[in-house]
């Protein structure tokens, strides 16, 4: 099972490492999960959303539900990242981006 956690503010780098964080919130109400992922990176902020519900006929297990919200939050962000990189290098380059996901 997933657990988040905070990670110190002030982390030993080498010359060769970058660090950024990924802040995850998730709310629950009724039935429903809603998770929202925000990332900043390069003077831009991204957020991404992901949303969970309980199928009636399913037991309720909170924690399957935020895990179903995280990962829908973070697909999402990935995607918008993805976007925003085939952007960038499509302005690097003057062509267009044809491959960019693996």
């Amino acid at each position: 099972m997933l657990a988040c956690k905070r990670v110190p503010k002030e982390v030993t780098m080498t010359a060769n490492e970058k660090t950024c964080q990924i802040d995850v919130q998730i709310e629950e109400q009724d039935e429903r999960t809603r998770a929202k992922a925000r990332f900043s990176w390069a003077g831009k902020t991204l957020v991404g959303v992901g949303l969970a519900r309980l199928d009636p006929a399913d037991e309720p297990v909170a924690q399957i539900g935020d895990e179903l919200a995280i990962a829908r939050a973070l697909s999402d962000l990935a995607n918008q990242l993805f976007a925003l990189t085939s952007a960038d290098i499509e302005v690097s380059t003057h062509e267009p981006v044809t491959r960019l996901h693996h």
